[in-house]
């Protein structure tokens, strides 16, 4: 039946994907932009490190350059330009796409700061509920120099393993497995938190240069592992990897 002079003519909306979220919440959360932001600290920490303590590489980093050790001496090369590529695809990603990449990167460092500053006293806070008993502290302070480049090697490497490497990869296992049982995958999330901070904590009583074990700062370095999978999971890479550099190198400097 043909229509009247006096109804409306529908509009045909062309097809398309829809939008990208966009917004601070959300580019924030964006790999490419995650690793973007990293890129500061990641030439501190390279800067510093042949400067001041060439022979300093933290656990998680001792754990990827033995991987390479295939490379033999040229193994911390690899590891750079592996870096580098990933940083420069990244920086290709977020061009494309008109990322407002400067201000989301800087809020991201001031964001991740602040957890850092309050990501010790959270913790304390978690193990004091769980073990009724206050915090105990065993890391002895060390030179400066040592203690800046421990800190932003741990921000990075540690989170990189842990949280965009083991979180990641638990979280679509169990979702996975949830899906398989009926149940929303992200209810696979949780045990992936509980599972990836309980590693992270045993991670330091086994791997190189570990210490001796002590319940207690066992589930202190687990609550940490579960509030920075938690910050991970909500806020993105970047914000973690400061948030866990600056908590280091605050203890650090507060703790001599």
């Amino acid at each position: 039946m043909a229509k009247s002079k006096s109804e409306p003519t529908e509009k045909v909306r062309p097809s398309g994907p829809p939008d990208p979220a966009r917004g601070y919440l959300n580019w924030s959360r964006d790999p490419a932009v995650g690793l973007f932001a990293v890129l500061p600290l990641w030439l501190a920490y390279e800067l510093l490190r042949l400067q001041l303590t060439p022979a300093e590489r933290n656990g998680a980093a001792m754990l990827v350059t033995d991987t390479l050790s295939a490379f033999g001496p040229n193994s911390s090369t690899v590891l750079r330009a592996t870096m580098a590529l990933m940083i420069l695809v990244a920086a290709w990603s977020i061009l494309r796409r008109r990322v407002p990449w400067a201000r989301v990167a800087l809020v991201s460092m001031l964001e991740g700061t602040f957890y850092g500053l309050m990501l010790g006293p959270a913790t304390g806070a978690l193990t004091v509920f769980v073990l009724d008993w206050q915090q105990v502290w065993l890391m002895v302070g060390r030179d400066i120099a040592p203690d800046i480049v421990s800190s932003l090697g741990a921000g990075i490497f540690e989170e990189a393993l842990f949280r965009l490497g083991l979180l990641s990869v638990c979280a679509l296992a169990f979702g996975g497995l949830a899906r398989a049982m009926g149940i929303s995958p992200r209810a696979g999330l949780v045990p992936a938190l509980l599972v990836s901070a309980v590693l992270f904590s045993w991670f330091h009583h086994v791997g190189p240069g570990h210490e001796e074990f002590a319940w207690n700062v066992f589930v202190f370095r687990a609550a940490a592992g579960l509030l920075l999978g938690l910050m991970f999971v909500f806020r993105g890479f970047a914000v973690c990897v400061y948030a866990h550099a600056v908590y280091d190198l605050h203890y650090y400097l507060t703790n001599p």
